[in-house]
C-alpha cells in the first residue's frame, strides 16, 4: 500500500499522476538525501598564518604552483590542505611534471588546470608568495 499527500492509500498496480506526490513512509528524510550531499571537512584548527609576502617578478615553478592555488581561492599548498583536510601528497599533479592538475575551488567547484604554463607574463604581477616562520 502506499500513502499518497492527500493522506488517501492506493494500490501500487496504478502509477501516480504527474501533479500527486507520494510518500514512502519506510524512507526517513535524512536517508533521502545522504547521498546526494557532499560532506565537506571543517578544520578544527586555524589555518597557518604567513609571516611576510613576496611578488613575483619572473615566473619560476613555485610561482607557477601558488598562481593555480591562488586562482581556487587558496594562499598556498599549505592553506588548501589544511581547509581540504587532504594531505600534499593527495592533491591531483600532472605525472610528467609535478604541476597542480586539479583543486575543488573555496567555492565547491572543481578546476582543472592545463598540463603547461598557466601563469602568464602579464600576471606574475597578481602572484603572492607567502613566506612562514617555521
Amino acid at each position: 500500500m502506499i500513502v499518497t499527500s492527500a493522506g488517501k492509500s492506493r494500490s501500487p498496480a496504478r502509477s501516480p499522476m504527474k501533479s500527486e506526490i507520494v510518500f514512502d513512509p519506510n524512507l526517513n528524510e535524512s536517508d533521502h538525501f545522504e547521498g546526494t550531499r557532499r560532506k565537506q571537512h571543517t578544520p578544527t584548527t586555524p589555518a597557518p598564518q604567513p609571516s611576510g609576502l613576496t611578488r613575483a617578478t619572473q615566473w619560476t615553478d613555485d610561482v607557477e604552483e601558488n598562481y593555480r592555488f591562488q586562482t581556487a581561492g587558496y594562499r598556498d599548498l599549505r592553506e588548501y590542505c589544511h581547509v581540504q583536510g587532504v594531505s600534499d601528497n593527495e592533491v591531483s599533479r600532472w605525472p610528467h611534471n609535478g604541476y597542480v592538475k586539479m583543486l575543488l575551488s573555496r567555492k565547491g567547484a572543481f578546476i582543472y588546470f592545463n598540463k603547461e604554463r598557466e601563469c602568464l607574463d602579464k600576471d606574475l604581477h597578481k602572484c603572492k608568495l607567502f613566506n612562514y616562520n617555521d
